[in-house]
């Protein structure tokens, strides 16, 4: 029986939304393509009726897992009267270092990322390091553009570093200390910062 083009479209949708976690979860090259069909609920021979390669999912899930994320911090900045705040507690938190299936790519595949040879790859996590970088500089207290764009690349890198020190430590006591003392201190230098006369 042929698939309506809705029920293709349908499927592939869910491929990549699964994708968007498993990567996230596994690594890229933590989990194939039959796995990955097999988790989707689809066969494998299907999938390169919908993706060119694996690179190219990948890809698109890496698009997909950002633009979730994305929608996630915008309406957590959008109801808090203290965004900074709101975003460093949302992103340095326990939350996404135990839940790396849903938390930003960047702290999950950036590594993976830079061992593959695929150009699109790199011009995603490109563009999303980019978004933060425009996002944060909207945010950190700074005289001048460059002293705003320099801060928000230290509290880019602070924030990503801090949930990857805290997944990979076997200890939960010292992971949980990584967290509380990174989110601490940025929220505490930016407050400083924006009550100087």
């Amino acid at each position: 029986m042929k698939l309506t083009r809705d029920a293709v479209e349908a499927n592939r949708e869910r491929v990549i939304d699964t994708a968007a976690t498993l990567f996230r979860e596994k690594g890229i090259d933590g989990i194939g393509v039959a796995d990955l069909m097999k988790a989707a609920g689809m066969t494998h021979g299907g999938f390169y009726r919908q993706f060119r390669s694996k690179d190219d999912l990948v890809v698109q899930a890496v698009s997909r897992a950002f633009t979730q994320m994305s929608a996630e911090i915008t309406e957590r900045l959008a109801n808090s009267d203290q965004p900074f705040a709101a975003l460093v507690r949302h992103y340095v938190s326990d939350h996404h270092r135990d839940d790396p299936g849903h938390g930003c790519s960047l702290a999950s595949l950036a590594t993976d990322a830079a061992r593959h040879d695929d150009p699109a790859l790199h011009e995603a996590f490109g563009g999303i390091v980019a978004s933060y970088l425009d996002l944060l500089t909207g945010l950190v207290a700074g005289t001048t553009p460059e002293a705003r764009r320099a801060a928000a690349i230290a509290v880019l890198a602070e924030m990503i570093g801090s949930v990857v020190l805290s997944r990979v430590v076997p200890d939960q006591f010292v992971a949980g200390e990584i967290i509380d003392t990174v989110a601490t201190d940025l929220i505490e230098r930016h407050a400083a910062k924006h009550s100087r006369p």
